[in-house]
């Protein structure tokens, strides 16, 4: 899925020195640009109409896969930029204060989500966490059909579809590591077998579409929609899980583009 960028002309730094949270304000606002001037270049080359010629076709195919290219690069400079401010917390204000006019509606929620999710990993450190691009950009399911299916699931179950997504993240990068865990959790929301004979009903539990579709089962016999920290704690008994879901399902609430900001980041390609 595209993203739909739609960013008012950003404005220049304030002068001054470049304190870190300067200097990292101008990362954002730079890959933000780069982010917007990508989506659009790769928006216009794909409405015009296909060339006659075959060579043409083929030039203007790669104008937008190399559009789409940097616009998967802007994401991850913006990705090290939402790291950095998750290290150091207290230069939030700072940074935002040199960045007027920055897309950072969901920041703090992404940033305390981060967070969490180190926490739930054994990360002592913040401070010390970088991005780190491992996965193939293209080895999980479109974000578009991902998008359909956490909206298809969420709404057959009477829940919010964000936790459907952030869970997909959590457990899995969206599907690029399907396990098994270390437990035995299998697939792209990582249920164990046991549990699947439950809540799979009949599906194949390394389906995305079908995988989604049990966690939103999962999730409404749990406590969802009336309780979602019940539910998502049932899904993993810890206080870290819980949270990191919740932040990062707050963060695609107020702003879509979050999704498709953690489907890129930690890729490469």
């Amino acid at each position: 899925m595209a993203a739909a960028l739609s960013l008012a002309p950003l404005l220049p730094l304030a002068t001054g020195s470049v304190t870190p949270a300067g200097r990292e304000a101008q990362q954002l606002i730079a890959a933000q640009r780069a982010m917007a001037a990508a989506s659009s270049r790769a928006a216009s080359l794909e409405a015009q109409p296909l060339p006659a010629a075959a060579v043409d076709q083929v030039r203007q195919r790669l104008q937008v896969e190399q559009a789409r290219f940097d616009e998967r690069q802007a994401f991850r400079s913006e990705q090290a930029v939402v790291y950095w401010l998750a290290g150091h917390q207290e230069q939030q204000p700072e940074l935002l204060r040199r960045a007027p006019g920055a897309r950072t509606t969901g920041l703090s929620d992404a940033v305390q989500g981060l967070r969490a999710l180190w926490r739930l990993g054994g990360i002592d450190d913040p401070s010390r966490m970088t991005p780190h691009q491992i996965r193939p950009f293209d080895g999980a399911a479109p974000l578009d059909e991902l998008l359909q299916d956490y909206r298809s699931a969420a709404s057959s179950q009477g829940i919010d579809w964000t936790y459907l997504a952030a869970i997909n993240y959590v457990e899995s990068d969206f599907g690029r590591n399907d396990g098994p865990s270390s437990s035995g959790a299998l697939g792209p929301m990582q249920f164990l077998p046991s549990t699947w004979r439950q809540f799979g009903q009949g599906g194949d539990i390394m389906n995305p579409h079908d995988s989604i579709l049990a966690a939103a089962r999962f999730l409404r016999d749990a406590g969802a929609p009336e309780d979602y920290d019940q539910a998502v704690y049932r899904y993993n008994h810890d206080a870290d899980y819980v949270a990191a879901v919740d932040h990062l399902a707050a963060a695609i609430r107020s702003d879509q583009l979050w999704l498709t900001r953690f489907y890129y980041w930690n890729t490469y390609g």
